[in-house]
């Protein structure tokens, strides 16, 4: 009932890997993409009191690279620090994250494997409590992007910091969930050298308890849960996902060429001929259902 979902990144580079995973470089159409996103996945008017399933803002924040050569010099997004100017920061790359949250009431945020101007968003306590907890009203929980804790010291080297004080940077930072096996691996020295203590720990884990009571996991069992997983498959929800894509198109008109006569066959060719498998298969199985 969580789904890391969706990427409101903005797509700025034509370059950039993951365009297709957006909808598109405009910060106020991605904000309110990112809200209707949200409030499809987690609200029912049946059911107000329950988020239905828990949606995740990803990637928080300025996350546009994935590889990079200039000048014979090889950048990733592992190790890449984004200088956004706080102009730039405010009226593009925040606002969709903050509609997200502030309209959609998001109740899952990612931080990225990028460092922002210099410090790591998943250490980040200005980007994690400053602007989304305490400014924007964010209430829910902070994962990593997976091993993003983990490339806080790998890559970042973020002040030189040993593993155990990484630990203590990105619990104190509000990173609830690490998506890997860092933090995991290195609390219990955090712990013994006085760097984080239990409550800091519980402080973590009160933010994940209390989305799972929102999502009823405590509760008796209820309609959702009794969904069995055939349905998945199904053709009523085949049909219901072609609804929704063809819905979601827009037709160009140009004279008698466009939109295209019924009876025409045409060949779709490129990265994205084959798009729902391919992004599919970059998160789990590709041939989802069989095809």
């Amino acid at each position: 009932s969580t789904f890391w979902a969706p990427v409101i990144n903005l797509a700025r580079d034509p370059r950039w890997g993951r365009n297709v995973e957006t909808p598109g470089e405009d910060p106020y159409l991605t904000g309110k993409y990112a809200v209707a996103f949200v409030k499809g996945m987690q609200e029912a008017e049946a059911d107000p009191g329950h988020v239905q399933a828990s949606a995740c803002c990803k990637h928080y924040v300025a996350n546009s690279m994935e590889n990079s050569r200039v000048d014979g010099e090889a950048h990733t997004r592992y190790e890449f620090d984004a200088h956004v100017g706080v102009q730039d920061l405010l009226d593009s790359y925040m606002p969709p994250f903050q509609a997200c949250v502030e309209e959609g009431r998001v109740s899952g945020l990612m931080c990225s494997y990028n460092a922002l101007n210099g410090v790591p968003t998943c250490a980040s306590l200005w980007l994690l409590q400053t602007v989304a907890r305490d400014e924007w009203g964010f209430d829910g929980y902070v994962t990593s992007d997976c091993d993003a804790d983990a490339e806080v010291y790998v890559h970042h080297h973020y002040l030189n910091h040993t593993k155990a004080e990484v630990v203590r940077d990105v619990l104190k930072a509000g990173t609830d969930v690490d998506c890997g096996n860092f933090v995991p691996s290195n609390a219990r020295a955090a712990l013994k050298s006085n760097l984080i203590t239990v409550g800091d720990i519980d402080k973590r884990l009160s933010m994940l308890f209390r989305v799972r009571m929102r999502l009823g996991h405590f509760d008796p069992v209820g309609p959702l849960q009794r969904i069995p997983l055939s349905a998945v498959c199904a053709n009523g929800t085949f049909a219901l996902a072609a609804d929704g894509a063809t819905q979601s198109a827009a037709l160009l008109k140009k004279g008698s060429a466009l939109p295209l006569q019924p009876h025409l066959s045409i060949g779709v060719t490129g990265p994205t001929a084959k798009l729902s498998s391919a992004v599919a298969g970059y998160y789990g199985p590709s041939d989802v259902c069989g095809g």
